[in-house]
């Protein structure tokens, strides 16, 4: 498995090289526009599987990719990849080279990372793709566009996603991890963790933090308030040491020590055992399944709210069935 820890990978900073879809050019290892269009309607399910990932975890890589979800290849190199590339649905990312030589091209790298592109949404090309509103929306909340952060982190984040999902939890990453939906409150903010593990009986929201700037404690300050409500009574905060030293973690364990629900942990530690310092150690549990028919749960609370007795004889398209959409 791919170890975006590993200081080989970023010995020119934390941030990948990016080809973007919109600089111009098109490199010769794209495929073509138009067969790709036609290969990607007919694999369309998988494709909104694929964006969705993408656009939750801000960027991943393709061996991490198919660990979340094994219906999507790890090989950087196949079609659907391609295809995605081919009508700017993504764009792709590669470490920097420290010798200065340009070896961008999938499968002729280190590793091979995706996002949503930066300068652009997706939303048209979605709808070449014959995406209905419904199929659109199941990619995510948001603007379908990439987010400016740094790779690493964003890498990092999936690994620990990866991890809690071979632990038993159910995860969702930093797009879903808003303070708005875990407390219920839309006046809570946009801010939020990097990855939610989520239970039986029990949510740990993890921050994954290197650099112990003057924004920490007010970090620290801010996830008691947002502990204070309810809706996060069974709320753990897990902040996992990042940075290159140990300094960092006994800094964050310090911040801990006198609040009940923090911890702290070291990235490998967590990682692999999913254990903290002060000897939380959590399980999962039985998580809920998510709801694969969240479409047409929402369509008929839509037509009781216009007096209709329920969705008997409504022509729904097949692509809301179970299992089409996201999970």
């Amino acid at each position: 498995m791919f170890d975006p820890s590993d200081d080989k990978y970023w010995a020119m900073g934390s941030q990948l090289n990016w080809w973007d879809h919109t600089l111009g050019y098109r490199p010769a290892w794209l495929t073509d526009p138009t067969q790709a269009r036609q290969r990607l309607q007919r694999r369309l399910p998988l494709v909104l599987r694929a964006l969705a990932l993408i656009h939750e975890h801000r960027t991943v890589e393709t061996s991490q990719l198919h660990a979340l979800d094994p219906q999507l290849p790890a090989n950087p190199r196949a079609l659907i990849y391609m295809d995605m590339a081919s009508m700017g649905l993504v764009d792709v990312g590669y470490p920097l080279s420290i010798t200065g030589r340009a070896s961008s091209t999938p499968g002729y790298t280190p590793f091979t990372a995706w996002r949503l592109p930066i300068h652009t949404t997706i939303e048209p090309v979605l709808d070449q793709l014959g995406c209905t509103p419904m199929q659109t929306a199941a990619i995510g909340p948001g603007p379908l566009r990439g987010a400016r952060q740094y790779d690493r982190h964003n890498l990092m984040c999936a690994t620990l996603s990866i991890t809690a999902r071979h632990h038993g939890w159910r995860t969702v990453g930093e797009l879903y991890g808003r303070f708005s939906l875990l407390t219920g409150d839309p006046l809570a903010g946009h801010g939020g963790p990097d990855v939610t593990l989520i239970g039986e009986h029990l949510r740990v929201c993890v921050e994954l933090t290197a650099s112990a700037n003057f924004s920490l404690a007010s970090k620290f300050r801010r996830w008691d308030r947002m502990l204070e409500y309810g809706a996060c009574a069974d709320t753990h905060v897990v902040w996992v040491n990042a940075a290159r030293t140990d300094s960092l973690l006994t800094q964050l364990e310090g911040l801990c020590r006198e609040r009940a629900r923090h911890h702290a942990a070291d990235w490998r530690v967590w990682r692999d055992r999913l254990e903290t310092v002060d000897g939380f150690t959590p399980s999962p549990g039985v998580p809920r399944r998510a709801d694969d028919g969240w479409a047409r749960g929402e369509l008929a609370r839509m037509v009781s709210a216009f007096g209709l007795d329920g969705l008997d004889g409504w022509r729904i398209p097949a692509m809301l069935d179970p299992g089409v959409l996201y999970d």
